[in-house]
């Protein structure tokens, strides 16, 4: 008959570890009972089955005391189905036997024991052994449960991974130096045309076309030999794709790849760069016709700042001319009257002499010697003549004025550009007389130009202004005129003074550049000198020597066609 087992009730704390001990010796059971009480929650079986079905019920044992040596079933049996089964496979066992060998103590061991303990026992060697095993079994356990913590982590981890690779919309793998697909993710598969499963192990650089393979293989041993990620933009059925690929630590070595397919990036940058490329010519081209038109209104308000200037002065010259007029008669009048009123006093002198008496006459001679009356004979009259020399110089500038500004002749017409010219010299003339010594070669057969004149006055002023400017203190300005067969003229203006460096050629007739110091000049004047004389069909040209001076010559045609006719036609109209 089996015994049926007898659960001791607990006499130690709550939570104490559970001995189960087997021995068909009921003697035995309640020796090593005895032992373990007051440490150990302990139950107790006669047989083999018994132990099994003890073994596997609630509370389980925290670890077994087993007999080897046992009918019915003895403790290798035991130990080999207590293995067997999932529930008590982790329950350590230790066997308990009077006799032991070399080659039963490795079967035992072999099957799964613990440890030997042999009889008799002590309860000190006993408690040892026991109170080891549990704490190894304790040890053993929590390791189980972090294992399967971490396990249930790591495949949480990779579901979760393996998710976000599969979400993503680029290529991505890992592969091995030569190729071999450790993973890829389902974007990565369908590009190949299969699945992930079945392109595991197979070689990346197989599935690729030549030329690709090639150009992967060598990025991939440049990353593994750096340790440095890599990028490359390479072709493949017609798309283009951005590669980079990074080297993974560790040991095998591996590399991870991704793959973006950025043909229409690409495509995209491409229009871009061009309508860029387009914005950027259109906006040049703007910007060019913003500076023409800056260039052209500045050019317009010179030219009507001038024209303004040209007409105060014509108009204040036409106000001069009557009281200049008047006064000139007037002085010239009076130079009559005085004349005649000298006659008289000289005639009275003659008769007085003769028919006043000696002290009369005496002091009539000495009145006259007191207020110096022949000196003011003298000189009234060289007052009057210098009087009537102011006059005339200044109905000559009056006249250059008007001649400058060529008000009632604004438009096209006849000029001779000699009167030009020395109209110019006149009304500057205060600006130069004090540095420069002018010389004229006159062409004497120069023919009238059809032409605006107070335009080419314009010109002329500030070829010869700028260069009185650029003769630091004493020098000469040369004019010189001719012509030819061809029915040209040309004015040539040199002067002797600092000449102008050939790196500033290309910017003289720009708007705003000069060289001139701050409050000598705007940097317009050459730039409408070269628009007036390109409305006029001529050119202007320039040689210059640093040190030596500086030559401009201006070229025009005598006649105008084209803006004769339009003239002729406004003057119809």
């Amino acid at each position: 008959m089996l015994a049926t087992p007898e659960r001791q009730k607990p006499s130690v704390e709550p939570g104490a570890p559970t001995i189960l001990v087997v021995d068909d010796s009921r003697i035995n059971l309640k020796g090593v009972s005895r032992m373990l009480e007051g440490h150990f929650n302990v139950l107790t079986a006669e047989s083999g089955p018994v132990a099994l079905g003890i073994a596997a019920a609630d509370p389980r044992p925290d670890l077994i005391l087993l007999d080897v040596m046992m009918p019915e079933m003895d403790g290798y049996e035991v130990i080999q189905r207590l293995r067997a089964s999932p529930v008590t496979r982790d329950i350590p066992v230790i066997f308990v036997t009077a006799r032991v060998n070399d080659e039963d103590e490795q079967h035992g061991l072999s099957l799964g024991a613990a440890d030997y303990i042999t009889k008799p026992l002590r309860a000190a060697i006993l408690l040892a052994r026991v109170k080891s095993h549990l704490k190894l079994k304790q040890a053993q356990d929590e390791l189980r449960t972090q294992n399967e913590t971490l396990e249930s982590r790591v495949m949480e981890r990779t579901e979760t991974l393996g998710a976000i690779l599969d979400s993503a919309d680029q290529l991505i793998a890992m592969i091995t130096p030569d190729g071999a697909l450790m993973a890829i993710n389902r974007i990565g598969a369908e590009f190949f045309g299969s699945t992930p499963a079945r392109l595991s192990g197979q070689n990346l650089f197989d599935l690729l076309p030549p030329e690709f393979g090639i150009r992967l293989a060598d990025q991939i041993a440049e990353v593994l030999a750096t340790g440095h990620s890599s990028e490359i933009d390479a072709a493949n059925r017609g798309r283009i794709f951005h590669v980079t690929v990074y080297p993974v630590p560790g040991n095998p070595p591996r590399v991870v790849v991704y793959a973006n397919d950025v043909t229409d990036k690409v495509a995209a940058e491409i229009e871009l760069r061009r309508e860029r490329e387009q914005l950027a010519q259109s906006l040049a081209h703007q910007r060019e016709l913003n500076r023409k038109l800056e260039d052209a209104q500045n050019q317009l308000l010179q030219s009507e700042k001038m024209a303004s200037l040209g007409q105060l002065a014509a108009g204040v010259a036409h106000e001069l001319n009557n009281p200049i007029g008047f006064v000139r008669s007037n002085v010239t009048t009076l130079e009559g009257y005085l004349t005649g009123i000298f006659e008289i006093l000289r005639a009275y002198d003659d008769k007085a002499a003769a028919a006043l008496p000696a002290p009369d006459a005496a002091e009539l001679a000495a009145l006259k010697k007191q207020k110096d009356f022949d000196f003011v004979h003298e000189d009234i009259f060289q007052l009057l003549s210098e009087s009537k020399d102011g006059l005339t110089r200044v109905q000559d500038i009056v006249q250059n004025l008007k001649d400058f500004s060529r008000v009632g002749g604004a438009g096209w017409g006849w000029a001779d550009l000699h009167a030009c010219i020395d109209s110019t010299l006149n009304i500057i003339w205060n600006e130069i007389k004090y540095k420069c010594t002018v010389v004229k070669n006159y062409d004497p057969a120069l023919p009238q130009v059809y032409c605006i004149a107070s335009q080419l006055n314009q010109v002329f002023m500030n070829l010869l202004v700028n260069a009185a400017h650029a003769i630091p203190e004493k020098g000469e300005i040369v004019i010189t005129t001719e012509h030819d067969a061809t029915g040209t003229v040309r004015i040539h203006v040199s002067d002797n003074g600092v000449g102008i460096p050939e790196e500033n050629f290309a910017h003289l007739f720009e708007p705003f550049f000069t060289t001139k110091p701050i409050g000598k000049g705007t940097g317009l004047g050459l730039s409408i000198a070269y628009g007036i004389i390109g409305k006029h069909h001529g050119t202007i040209d320039v040689a210059s020597t640093v040190g030596k001076g500086t030559t401009f010559t201006v070229t025009l045609p005598v006649e105008n066609t084209d803006d004769a006719a339009a003239a002729a036609d406004d003057a119809a109209n």
